[in-house]
């Protein structure tokens, strides 16, 4: 029996955002700084969008509602798609499971062959019946959007720490002063992270 698929994910687009409150906005971090005046606020802004991207590279997610492409090479009779997410939108209609056919074409799987288990992280795809064990580049592929609008309040908290340390090392450090991401904010953000399978 071969061992569990390496399984690609391509990100497509995403919609939205975080929910309102789930991340600092410019007054909770300029309180943060204790900055209270005008001068820096488009400079701070700035800081927090560098901030929300940081941390979604650093978790390997992205907030909002994002649409992924999943691939694999064989059946296997589990098979799991280890991406991070809150939930899985299904407002389009049920998860589908397309396979290649010979003429290079992706077409659906009969839905009695497969079962997707999407109310947990990492999704599950337990393959029931109708498939051999050949392996061809890319023979099955599953369309799914992922969705990340509500980060734990660890992350609220790095996110004010990084944004801090950016705003208080404005410059890039050498010589003797090398700094790096306070490692709290790292330890923060960890719970968080996408883990890998």
């Amino acid at each position: 029996m071969y061992k569990h698929p390496h399984v690609r994910i391509e990100e497509g687009t995403t919609s939205g955002s975080y929910t309102a409150g789930k991340f600092p906005d410019l007054s909770a971090l300029k309180e943060h700084l204790r900055v209270d005046f005008s001068d820096d606020d488009t400079y701070i802004a700035l800081l927090l969008q560098n901030t929300v991207s940081y941390v979604e590279e650093y978790c390997g997610i992205k907030f909002g509602t994002t649409t992924y492409t999943a691939f694999w090479d064989y059946a296997y009779p589990m098979v799991l798609i280890g991406h991070k997410f809150e939930s899985i939108d299904v407002s389009g209609g049920a998860l589908k499971l397309e396979r290649l056919n010979d003429s290079g074409r992706y077409e659906d799987v009969p839905v009695a062959d497969y079962t997707i288990d999407s109310n947990q992280n990492p999704l599950r795809i337990h393959m029931k019946s109708g498939f051999s064990s050949t392996s061809e580049i890319n023979q099955y592929k599953m369309v799914f959007k992922a969705v990340n609008i509500s980060p734990p309040k660890t992350v609220y908290q790095a996110a004010l720490m990084i944004a801090g340390h950016f705003y208080e090392n404005r410059q890039s450090v050498g010589g003797d002063r090398v700094y790096e991401v306070p490692l709290s904010s790292q330890h923060l953000l960890e719970r968080y992270r996408q883990s890998t399978f």
